[in-house]
């Protein structure tokens, strides 16, 4: 018989098909190339998901994929800097609650304070709080 020859599927008393271990490798290689989701790919061969679920996951088990995830997640983490959101009204020059005080004074938990008083220093302001936020220390 030629590589593509078909076969017959055996079925139990049941109706459900009885697959080797050669036909599930075969159809699990064939899913890692479509791209389809698992549930799309078990609908479109005919498969019920939840058996064609259990036979990618045992497949990654054996693979060792679940393990060396976790391993890569570990060595990913980093920490997270802490953002809080607050409120922010902006008092320009002659505006009566100014009373000579910066528009806006940024103060952050290591000590720094940025203070803005126009447009210009606001842009500046967001670039030094994206690379705190970034990992940049502060």
């Amino acid at each position: 018989m030629g590589a593509n020859a078909l076969k017959i599927l055996k079925r139990d008393a049941v109706g459900r098909v009885s697959y080797s271990g050669e036909q599930r490798e075969a159809i699990l290689d064939e899913f890692e190339r479509s791209g389809l989701k698992g549930a799309a790919f078990a609908r479109m061969t005919g498969l019920q998901y939840q058996t064609f679920a259990s036979w990618i996951q045992r497949r990654r088990h054996e693979r060792g994929d679940y393990q060396m995830a976790a391993t890569t997640l570990k060595e990913s983490r980093r920490p997270v800097p802490v953002v809080r959101l607050m409120e922010a009204v902006m008092a320009g020059p002659g505006h009566p609650e100014a009373d000579g005080e910066p528009a806006l004074r940024v103060e952050l938990r290591c000590g720094t304070r940025l203070l803005v008083e126009d447009e210009r220093q606001a842009v500046l302001a967001a670039r030094v709080l994206q690379a705190l936020a970034s990992g940049a220390s502060c």
